[in-house]
């Protein structure tokens, strides 16, 4: 029945504004310039009301926080108890719908709770494992040196000499000469503002320019050089501001690491409670134990391990196909896909680093060693689809 869903809602509606903001009177020490509305012995405090906005979305905030908005909000918690009430006045809590949507919900609430406790808290990694990530992977969590600069550009380095001449021996200001001569149109009227960037970054103005971004990091700040020549012509160059790579601090990151290795561990946890739960409540996958005995191509396994969403599994599956088929033309395929699942969906680079070795070992003059050099190389950058299909291979045993 819709109308039993629709009063269970509002009733877990309730019991939630209640749980913040409604009191019984007994407890209520503050007058009633404290509460925003009071029914019967239920009250919703101002303090409530004010932090369940807060909470809420930009635009709701914008819908509500007003005091026309805060009366409106106040109606609808009214609204929701009254419901409530009026619904156990009516004794639909005794219906069999109604019952029978407790029940779900407490089985729903009970398979959470035990997730929560004993798969989720399972995958979760100890301080040391935390600790030995952050000590592994601090080029992830190293943020890139970044530098602030101008220049004066000129297809004419006579003209550019002659300019550093005047900043340099003249005492003229750089920004006011950028202003005046600088050939860069983008620039000029920002007296040759190159913006920030990184090493390798993008420069206004410039683009990407590996002659000018190198030499621009090597410069101290306040330092005048040039004329650089480069791809689109001469640079006078000078560094404002500059910040060098830094290490994120640990605290800073910990959260993210915990994140990433509880992932990464999760179905494991997952299997591991899964087989432990069987065998004290015995249970048979009928559907797994037919999959399990049917003899699969390398081709069948494989497509098996592409399909596959989780990234555990995915790599297991993938193995399988090395250890079923070590010698065929699908293993050194499948070797490479368990690199590119390490580095590519865990960010796992230490694994996928040594996954991409063993290709080259294993297998040095399969074009499957290419892509494995490229990825080694190339590693957490943007990089181009690979051949990973089944065109390619000769042999499907």
């Amino acid at each position: 029945m819709k109308r039993s869903l629709i009063l269970i809602v509002l009733a877990a509606l309730t019991f939630y504004g209640c749980s913040g903001g409604g009191k019984k009177k007994s407890d209520v020490k503050a007058d009633d310039a404290s509460l925003a509305a009071k029914l019967g012995d239920w009250t919703l405090t101002k303090d409530f009301l004010y932090t369940y906005i807060d909470k809420l979305s930009d635009d709701q905030k914008k819908k509500y926080n007003s005091d026309a908005g805060r009366a409106n909000l106040t109606d609808r918690f009214l609204a929701e108890q009254l419901y409530y009430r009026a619904a156990l006045d009516k004794h639909l809590d005794r219906h069999e719908d109604v019952k029978k949507q407790f029940k779900d919900a407490k089985r729903r609430i009970l398979i959470n709770a035990y997730y929560n406790d004993f798969v989720q808290t399972a995958a979760e990694p100890n301080e040391e494992a935390i600790h030995d990530y952050y000590d592994a992977n601090q080029d992830r969590y190293t943020s890139l040196a970044v530098a602030r600069g101008q220049h004066i550009f000129s297809k004419d380095p006579q003209k550019l000499i002659e300019l550093k001449h005047r900043i340099v021996d003249g005492g003229e200001k750089f920004t006011t000469l950028a202003h005046k001569y600088s050939e860069d149109v983008m620039t000029r009227e920002d007296g040759g503002d190159l913006g920030y960037f990184n090493p390798g970054g993008y420069i206004r103005g410039i683009g990407f320019s590996k002659i000018l971004g190198d030499t621009l990091f090597q410069l101290k700040v306040g330092q005048v050089v040039g004329p650089i020549k480069w791809e689109k012509g001469y640079s006078l160059v000078r560094i404002n501001k500059r910040q060098d790579a830094k290490l994120r601090p640990y605290s800073d990151v910990r959260d993210d690491i915990v994140k990433v290795l509880t992932h990464k561990n999760i179905q494991k946890a997952r299997d591991a409670v899964f087989a432990k739960l069987s065998k004290k409540y015995p249970a048979r996958n009928l559907m797994r134990e037919y999959f399990n005995s049917v003899q699969r191509s390398p081709r069948e396994l494989f497509k098996l391990a592409q399909t596959a969403t989780d990234p555990q599994k995915k790599i297991a599956a993938y193995q399988e196909v090395i250890d079923k088929f070590p010698r065929g033309d699908w293993a050194p395929k499948a070797l490479f896909m368990i690199g590119f699942v390490y580095s590519e969906q865990l960010g796992d680079y230490h694994m996928a680093d040594r996954t991409f070795n063993r290709v080259l070992n294993l297998y040095p003059d399969n074009p499957m060693a290419d892509q494995a050099k490229y990825m080694m190389d190339n590693m957490g950058k943007k990089h181009p689809d690979f051949d990973t299909t089944e065109k390619k291979v000769r042999n499907t045993n």
